[in-house]
């Protein structure tokens, strides 16, 4: 996992978008998810696309590639993104057991 998130480190650093844009390639990767997992559902609408979970799959590795790449564009460190992650995992369980 390590070389795999070097690899998006180093993409990320490449990557010419700014933040800002960056903000907007997330927005339209989640529209794409959400079109993706739509078609896999067979939702009205949206059957012509001919998409299936696997689709939705690889849409939200794509969300989850762009949100690291806008945290490395905002220097996050890899300790503070361990704290981040930790509470807000902590803060998720918890609210499942209330």
């Amino acid at each position: 996992m390590t070389n795999i998130l070097s690899d998006i480190k180093k993409a990320a650093q490449q990557e010419p978008k700014n933040v800002q844009q960056q903000f907007l390639k997330l927005m339209e990767e989640v529209g794409e998810a959400a079109q993706a997992y739509l078609s896999a559902q067979k939702a009205s609408g949206n059957r012509y696309k001919d998409l299936d979970i696997n689709d939705t799959k690889e849409e939200l590795v794509d969300v989850l590639l762009v949100t690291y790449a806008i945290l490395i564009k905002l220097d996050i460190s890899q300790d503070e993104l361990n704290e981040l992650l930790k509470k807000k995992i902590n803060k998720w369980l918890n609210k499942q057991n209330n």
